[in-house]
C-alpha cells in the first residue's frame, strides 16, 4: 500500500497549504470550502467505484461533479472575500452605516449561492452512489458508503452555512428561493 502523500500537488497548491490557509485567522477558506471539498472527495470516490464497475456514464457524470464541487470551493472563497470587504466598509456616518449594512446584506445573500449549489451537487453524488450500489463488489461498498457519508457531511455544512448567513436578512423572493433549493420548507425569519 502506498503512503498517503499530504503534499501532493493540485491545481490550487498542496493539501498541506490548503490546511495551513484553513487554520489561519482569515475569513477564507472556511467551512464553505470544506463543504465543497467534501462533496468533491465524495464524487471522486464515486468515480473510482464506477471505474471498477465499468459504469462509464457514471464515471463521466461523477467526474463533472468533482470539477463542479472543486470550482464551488473557489466560488465560496470569492463570495466570502466580498462579505469580508463589506464588513470592512466605513460606518462613521449614518449614510455610511446604511450603505455598509446594505453591502453586507447583499454580500451574504450572494454568498449563499455557492453553498446552495454544494447541496445540490451532494444530492447528485448521492443519487450516483445509489445507482452503483447493486453493481459494486463487496470490497467497494465501503467506498460507496464513505462517498455517501462525506457527501451528506458536505451538504449538512453547506445547509448550515446558508441558514446562518440568511438568518438575519430581510424576507425576499431570492432568500425564499435559496431556502427552497436546500429543502427548507418554510420561510426562515
Amino acid at each position: 500500500m502506498a503512503p498517503v502523500v499530504l503534499e501532493a500537488r493540485s491545481g490550487d497548491g498542496t493539501v498541506g497549504e490548503f490546511l495551513d490557509r484553513l487554520a489561519a485567522r482569515t475569513p477564507t477558506p472556511a467551512s464553505g470550502s470544506v463543504a465543497a471539498l467534501c462533496v468533491a472527495q465524495a464524487a471522486a470516490l464515486v468515480v473510482m467505484v464506477a471505474r471498477f464497475c465499468d459504469a462509464q456514464r457514471v464515471v463521466e457524470r461523477a467526474e463533472r461533479l468533482v470539477e463542479q464541487a472543486h470550482r464551488l470551493a473557489g466560488e465560496d472563497e470569492r463570495a466570502f472575500r466580498t462579505v469580508a470587504e463589506a464588513w470592512a466598509l466605513p460606518r462613521a456616518t449614518s449614510s455610511e452605516e446604511h450603505a455598509r449594512r446594505s453591502a453586507i446584506d447583499e454580500a451574504l445573500l450572494g454568498s449563499a449561492e455557492p453553498q446552495v449549489r454544494v447541496v445540490e451537487t451532494a444530492i447528485e453524488v448521492l443519487v450516483l452512489t445509489d445507482q452503483l450500489r447493486p453493481a459494486a463488489r463487496a470490497g467497494l461498498l465501503a467506498d460507496l458508503a464513505a462517498a455517501g457519508e462525506v457527501a451528506r457531511a458536505g451538504s449538512a455544512i453547506a445547509r448550515t452555512n446558508v441558514e446562518s448567513n440568511l438568518q438575519g436578512l430581510p424576507a425576499s423572493d431570492e432568500r425564499s428561493e435559496l431556502h427552497r433549493r436546500i429543502g427548507v420548507a418554510k420561510e426562515m425569519t
